[in-house]
């Protein structure tokens, strides 16, 4: 198995648009990914939450998810407030366990050849977004 993250996207209201699914279909399609895992949450005005699982879902809304071959469980009730804690006050989210099937065969590769993974770590999108910013001004 390959590495695992957990991914989280918030919308307002319940507002999900079809178009991440493409996004994300694509992804699985190629191999690149696979959806071991998804909760949704649900934060009204108010603040409180309700957490679903894929298969509380009705068959419309279910649909969207037939990426999801499986689901391991791994999300776990405190996974489930940290990520609350951060949407906003009526809004939904979708979280997703990830493995990144692409480093699979790719770690195998770097066994084999007696290598070792030292560093493994994710850039924020913030820093990325940032630093690549910074690197086009300096070439204006």
């Amino acid at each position: 198995m390959g590495p695992l993250e957990v991914v989280a996207i918030e919308f307002p209201g319940r507002q999900f648009r079809s178009e991440i699914m493409g996004a994300l279909g694509a992804a699985v399609e190629h191999g690149a990914i696979r959806i071991v895992d998804v909760t949704f949450l649900s934060k009204d005005a108010s603040g409180a939450v309700t957490s679903y699982e894929l298969a509380e879902l009705d068959e419309h809304e279910s649909a969207a998810f037939d990426l999801v071959d499986r689901t391991m469980g791994l999300l776990s009730v405190e996974d489930l407030e940290r990520v609350a804690a951060e949407l906003t006050d009526d809004s939904s989210a979708a979280l997703l366990v990830v493995e990144h099937a692409w480093a699979e065969d790719f770690e195998r590769a770097v066994r084999r050849a007696n290598g070792r993974l030292v560093v493994d770590a994710r850039i924020s999108d913030e820093v990325a977004r940032a630093a690549l910013d910074h690197a086009a001004s300096e070439r204006s």
